[in-house]
């Protein structure tokens, strides 16, 4: 059992920098390190991409030294988007005396909108005279690209002298294949970027993939990971740390769900395959019937088949549902058959909930993450502009 430990550092291990600042609807944060650093990324599989990964995908086999990230509009689906986002990066490059072609680039918000360039430039000019190597720096970097998010998302772990440093943003507008999120990593993992870069893939496939909000899919969706290459590592403890970060990750980004009072971890044990446990997990913590009704804390176990029926050919004799949360534990539905469910009641109750589907069907496993559908949630997207 490895013995992870968690540390305050947020992105600034060892010699990363960072910073931000939030002026009405614009928020900008930079990254830096003292040297140029590998770097491995994950971006939307929406059809339509982002300005900024566009330019972040050339410059990336060349290594990064730093990031320029801005909240309050997503430069996506407007006329010359790219030519703004290749602007930030030489915004940030003036004022840290760098080559633009190293300084990697990121937006958040609404789409559609002409970025403001001007609001920028003036909040780097700013940024950039306030970079520090602290815990200050990274949450002032984490509440920066906030958006609809209702706290900022920060968080560090160490193994074996292995740091693991990541600041994130994702509340709404989140689905598998990323979810409407960004997330900077950064490690002292000495690494080569091709296992930097399959190392990441892998930990977003049980991570950020496994989380579910709304449905729907972002442009923008993007996950960056630079090395300083400082400690040399197995690449098996670094797989197992940068597995643990991002899944406390997406646990942030679920529970800051927009709107949302509840929490839910699904979790499908007894499956055939690992794309069967996948397939229940994410349609369960996805379904909106699911969602309105753990809101509205009714044991509706009806709803779970349902979900579930609809991605997999199942049999209702052998399903057993389960209810945690803390201390307290409901069989809701054992081999088909209906428990008592006053005791699920209490439990709904609960913030945090885990639901623990038995298909009984295999040995593979899956956990997927997600919240509850709330009138707020409704209110925040209508009022979105």
């Amino acid at each position: 059992m490895m013995n992870i430990k968690s540390t305050d550092s947020g992105l600034c291990i060892d010699n990363f920098k960072a910073y931000g600042l939030r002026e009405d609807k614009y928020g900008v944060a930079v990254i830096v390190n003292d040297e140029i650093c590998d770097v491995a990324a994950v971006f939307t599989k929406s059809s339509i991409k982002g300005a900024h990964i566009h330019v972040d995908e050339k410059k990336i086999p060349g290594g990064l030294q730093a990031i320029i990230v801005n909240s309050g509009n997503a430069n996506a689906y407007v006329k010359d988007d790219v030519t703004d986002a290749e602007a930030m990066c030489d915004m940030a490059a003036k004022e840290l005396g760098l080559k633009s072609e190293n300084v990697g680039v990121a937006s958040t918000g609404i789409t559609g909108k002409k970025l403001k360039l001007h609001k920028i430039q003036e909040l780097t000019l700013q940024v950039s005279s306030k970079l520090i190597n602290s815990s200050e720096g990274s949450m002032k970097a984490a509440e920066a690209i906030m958006t609809t998010d209702s706290k900022p998302k920060q968080l560090c772990f160490e193994y074996e002298g292995i740091k693991i440093g990541a600041i994130g943003k994702g509340s709404g507008m989140v689905s598998p294949n990323l979810a409407t999120m960004l997330c900077f990593l950064t490690t002292n993992a000495d690494l080569g970027r091709k296992e930097l870069q399959h190392a990441l893939e892998k930990s977003t496939e049980d991570s950020f993939n496994m989380l579910e909000i709304d449905g729907d899919l972002s442009p923008n969706d993007t996950v960056l990971l630079l090395s300083n290459k400082k400690k040399p590592c197995s690449i098996d403890y670094f797989q197992v740390l940068l597995d643990h970060t991002t899944k406390e990750m997406a646990k942030l980004m679920a529970k800051d769900g927009e709107g949302a009072t509840k929490f839910l971890e699904v979790e499908v044990i007894g499956a055939k395959t690992k794309n069967d446990a996948k397939t229940a997990s994410k349609a369960i913590v996805s379904s909106s019937l699911v969602k309105t009704a753990f809101y509205g804390e009714n044991p509706n176990w009806g709803r779970i088949v349902a979900a579930l029926a609809a991605v997999l050919d199942i049999k209702l004799e052998k399903i057993d549902i389960v209810f945690e949360s803390g201390d307290l534990r409901a069989h809701i539905l054992k081999a088909g058959e209906v428990s008592n469910l006053e005791k699920a009641r209490l439990i709904l109750k609960k913030k945090e909930i885990k639901i623990i589907i038995g298909l009984n069907n295999g040995k593979e496993e899956a956990i997927a993450w997600g919240c509850d559908l709330t009138e707020e949630y409704v209110r925040i997207n209508a009022c979105y502009n």
